[in-house]
């Protein structure tokens, strides 16, 4: 299962039972070293509103659903080969997948999508591995990128309006399920989540649990 989540990150940190306004320093900080490690020419100041009085939401993207969506993406470029029919239980499991995740979809127009798990509402080409506050490490990528990445898909695939994908939220999304179902239910998921991060200029992370 995976779950999008978009808000301040200092109640991402604190959990469903921690105080967020522990957290918030904390976060600033890092944001402060993480600014500090890139070129200024290539990262835009990463500001975003971190308050612990800010709201978060999650959203479900089904069993199967973050998963299918990353592999119809990655398939979506991959004309000599056939959309497999089903959503493995590991991507990792797809053969084809495995090679271009060690190759860090270096030739991808969908990179962002396809690498990354945490999106920060600041506009910059790349995808990098960061150390997060709490010693995890993710791969970041850039929310406005995300968004253009996911028309992209949506122009060149599914050519769905609002309205439709929207439908989308209701559809079945499980492991061994039909994968274009799938592929959609998170498609819509995320594509929700990103609405509404770019609404609030807040990040967006994705946890697979």
């Amino acid at each position: 299962m995976a779950r999008a989540y978009t808000g301040p990150l200092c109640r991402y940190f604190a959990g469903p039972t921690g105080e967020a306004v522990t957290f918030v320093n904390g976060v600033e900080v890092w944001r402060h070293d993480l600014q500090q490690a890139f070129d200024a020419q290539l990262v835009p100041t990463l500001t975003w509103r971190e308050d612990a009085a800010l709201p978060g939401t999650w959203r479900d993207l089904g069993d199967g659903g973050w998963i299918a969506l990353r592999l119809f993406a990655f398939y979506a470029e991959k004309s000599d080969f056939d959309l497999p029919d089903s959503v493995p239980a590991l991507l990792e499991l797809d053969r084809e997948y495995r090679k271009a995740l060690d190759q860090k979809f270096e030739r991808s127009k969908y990179g962002h999508l396809l690498g990354a798990r945490m999106w920060l509402p600041q506009d910059f080409p790349f995808t990098a591995r960061i150390a997060l506050p709490d010693g995890d490490a993710i791969e970041m990528g850039s929310l406005p990128v995300l968004r253009d990445q996911m028309r992209w898909l949506n122009g060149r695939t599914f050519q769905a309006d609002e309205v439709q994908i929207a439908d989308w939220t209701l559809l079945p999304a499980v492991p061994g399920g039909p994968l274009l179902a799938s592929a959609q239910r998170g498609y819509a998921s995320l594509w929700a989540a990103i609405a509404e991060a770019t609404v609030t200029g807040q990040p967006l992370v994705v946890v697979e649990v």
